[in-house]
């Protein structure tokens, strides 16, 4: 699902009537219920809580592209240790953020229903070891806003210190507060949100690999095209090539 709404346009309340999990692959945006901010970003995964109201900001213009999962209270129960009694969210590794991916695509498009079925228990499955995010701490609100920094802004190349000093923070302690939080350090944290975002834009038909490669700040498309590989298994033009839309 595409949402396109411009920067700082606050939505009305929304509701989901039943257990959503959202996962981000292009994009962020800020997830609002009551006092507590959600930051979502392709290294999250996000668990809308049945019938409690929120609403949804983005901090660019660029919107966000997700996939989204429903569930319903029984299957919540069996998978996660509870009913969907509050939003819960997830910053994910790169390789569980591909694995959740993978595995919410084949639910989506799998070429039967008993297939679709099983990918999505999986999918739900694959997040009951992994800790949920802490909630709201001064330390935490900063790494949170350092996270949207870096999600609306995937080509960026800022330094360490740069990074620091705009939050305020020593770049020692942002690199082990980062790390702490999310499992990840921040360069590999960028390199999975600009890998998400690339996957998911040659599925969307983009071709240019050079102009991709320059879009979301690898230094060349050899640099890109060594690093997608690592990750995916194939180099971007093979991939491109099976996941290009038809």
């Amino acid at each position: 699902m595409h949402c396109a709404r411009r920067a700082h346009a606050r939505a009305d309340e929304e509701h989901s009537p039943t257990a959503t999990l959202v996962l981000p692959q292009r994009g962020v945006f800020r997830y609002h219920v009551a006092n507590d901010t959600t930051i979502a970003d392709p290294n999250t995964a996000l668990l809308l809580h049945p019938d409690q109201s929120y609403c949804i900001t983005h901090p660019n213009d660029a919107g966000d592209d997700c996939l989204a999962l429903y569930y319903d209270r029984d299957t919540l129960a069996d998978a996660l240790g509870f009913a969907g009694e509050a939003t819960r969210s997830w910053t994910l590794s790169a390789a569980n953020q591909r694995l959740l991916h993978a595995s919410a695509l084949r639910s989506l498009n799998g070429p039967d229903v008993l297939e679709r079925e099983e990918s999505a228990i999986a999918t739900l499955s694959a997040l009951a070891p992994l800790p949920a995010m802490q909630r709201r701490t001064a330390d935490v609100a900063r790494i949170e806003a350092i996270r949207e920094r870096l999600a609306a802004n995937v080509s960026a190349n800022d330094s360490l210190g740069t990074i620091a000093r705009d939050a305020g923070l020593s770049p020692f302690h942002l690199a082990r507060q980062f790390r702490a939080y999310t499992g990840s350090s921040i360069h590999q944290y960028v390199l999975a949100l600009r890998l998400a975002t690339a996957h998911t834009s040659m599925r969307d038909g983009a071709n240019n690999l050079t102009r991709l490669a320059t879009d979301l700040g690898f230094s060349s498309l050899a640099h890109f095209s060594s690093t997608f590989r690592r990750a995916y298994g194939a180099p971007p033009s093979r991939a491109l090539s099976e996941i290009a839309p038809h």
